[in-house]
């Protein structure tokens, strides 16, 4: 039995491990994004202006789709210099919306394409392929449909293409609804860091960065060079983004560009969006990292490009120690020597504080959020991340073991929409159970530490077991259509 507690330890402790080396990396971002320098950005566009392709790939957004095309009709550039392409998928009244708007556009002078193929092979990635063989543009633009560009979106990116080996640029991320409720609040905390931080300090230092699947402009021959679109994967747009830095080519992140878009703002888009995200991102690192492996790169780039293509399995790290602390604290009381053992184990702790460094830092550029604030929906933040280990460790795990599975669209709602969305249809399945199990299992770890007298878990016990708690409620409770929009 002792062998066995020394096994659990040794897992524990690795697991904790990764979770401190992962927030030390993200500190060392942190450094080259407070490091920044003001780059001089030409403010003169080029005398002869390139045509530019505008890709929209759309699978069922009724909600949102009109207004998008209407952004895209109020573009700032020559008309004879743009065309928009809708790549259609949807399976419902998404169709003739797109149909009706298009023909408004046509009869605005603009050039407006909608394609539509008879199997959704590939998803969205399958949908951008096909459609940059119709393209005739020498850059392709591209956006989700719940994004909002400004009329000056291709003009002032445009700006952000010196050189010729330019393959992307990337702009940033605003929120249209982030006050709408707690869950797109502390949606802002990830994106925020994400955009300003990471995006930011990678380029700073020189290391990879990401396209992030839409808000962005692509050099078409830098896509054909780098292979094209892969539509095997969940994550396209990380794919894409480290074949085309491994040939060479440069990714450029423009901090200063902004593209309001809509965050998830029930549970159930969460999740799928999460889920998708997190398995994407596991079969990317399976793909990719023997590549960047391989290459002659720098230490630091490799080592970089190494924790953010292995970011999600912080989630599976967290979950092997959720499962691992009752057995541990029985350890505690059946062998003192385990109570030193695990004691070594709060170095870990150092962990949290860099988190909080790190998003702190990263959500400064949000002039609505002060400290008070932000310190005020922090919590929430950490745990209901914490609670989504659950979901998001399957997800990796289905990542690397090659489980295929479809492309699942969040489902948008142009924010006011969300109590009558179609697209949100919520039933019991076998990750809420796995949830709820949890869930049980946690609240048997606080009775265990009570009924022990021990209390060295119990702050984890009871973080986890509220994170998984708001998730199950909001999952299930809110499930019911006339009680999601009650999520203030």
């Amino acid at each position: 039995m002792k062998i066995l507690g020394y096994v659990v330890f040794v897992v524990y402790a690795v697991a904790s491990l990764w979770l401190l080396l992962n927030g030390l990396v993200q500190l060392h971002l942190l450094w080259h994004y407070k490091r920044k320098k003001e780059k001089t950005i030409s403010k003169t566009l080029p005398a002869s202006l390139p045509f530019i392709s505008i890709q929209v790939p759309v699978y069922n957004e009724k909600y949102v789709i009109e207004r998008l095309l209407g952004a895209l009709g109020r573009l700032d550039y020559p008309k004879d210099k743009f065309e928009i392409q809708v790549l259609d998928d949807s399976t419902d009244e998404t169709a003739f919306i797109i149909d009706n708007y298009a023909d408004q556009l046509r009869a605005q002078s603009l050039d407006v394409s909608v394609v539509r193929r008879k199997v959704r092979t590939g998803f969205k990635a399958g949908a951008l392929q096909y459609g940059l063989s119709y393209c005739k543009g020498e850059l392709i633009a591209i956006f989700d449909a719940d994004f909002i560009p400004d009329p000056l979106f291709l003009k002032n990116m445009l700006l952000h293409f010196s050189g010729s080996q330019t393959g992307l640029v990337q702009a940033r991320w605003t929120h249209l609804n982030k006050e709408q409720n707690h869950l797109t609040r502390i949606q802002t905390f990830l994106l925020d860091t994400h955009f300003s931080i990471e995006q930011r300090g990678r380029a700073e230092a020189g290391y990879f960065i990401n396209f992030c699947g839409t808000a962005g402009i692509w050099r078409r021959r830098c896509i054909e060079e780098a292979g094209g679109w892969d539509g095997n994967v969940l994550s396209e747009d990380l794919d894409l983004s480290y074949r085309a830095q491994l040939k060479g080519w440069k990714l450029v992140y423009a901090q200063d560009i902004n593209v309001p878009a809509e965050l998830p703002s029930v549970m159930e888009a969460f999740k799928i969006q999460q889920f998708r995200w997190t398995k994407g991102m596991a079969q990317i690192s399976k793909k990719m990292l023997s590549e960047v492996f391989r290459e002659p790169l720098p230490v630091a780039k490799k080592l970089h490009a190494t924790f953010h293509l292995l970011s999600s399995v912080v989630f599976v790290c967290l979950f092997l120690n959720a499962l691992l602390t009752v057995p541990l604290l029985l350890f505690r009381n059946l062998y003192p020597e385990f109570i030193t053992l695990t004691r070594y184990t709060a170095i870990s702790s150092v962990n949290l504080i860099a988190l909080t460094l790190f998003f702190y830092n990263g959500t400064r550029s949000d002039d609505s959020l002060g400290a008070r604030k932000f310190f005020a929906h922090y919590p929430l933040f950490m745990v209901v991340y914490m609670g989504l280990s659950v979901q998001n460790a399957v997800a990796v795990l289905q990542g690397f073991f090659g489980k295929k599975s479809v492309f699942v669209r969040t489902p948008k709602s142009a924010v006011t929409a969300v109590q009558n969305n179609t697209y949100l249809t919520k039933g019991f399945n076998w990750i809420n159970g796995l949830e709820v199990a949890m869930l049980c299992y946690f609240i048997y770890g606080i009775c265990l530490s009570v009924y022990l007298n021990d209390y060295f878990m119990l702050l984890f016990f009871c973080m986890i077991g509220y994170g998984l708690g708001f998730i199950i409620y909001h999952s299930l409770w809110f499930g019911h259509p006339k009680r999601r929009w009650k999520m203030a």
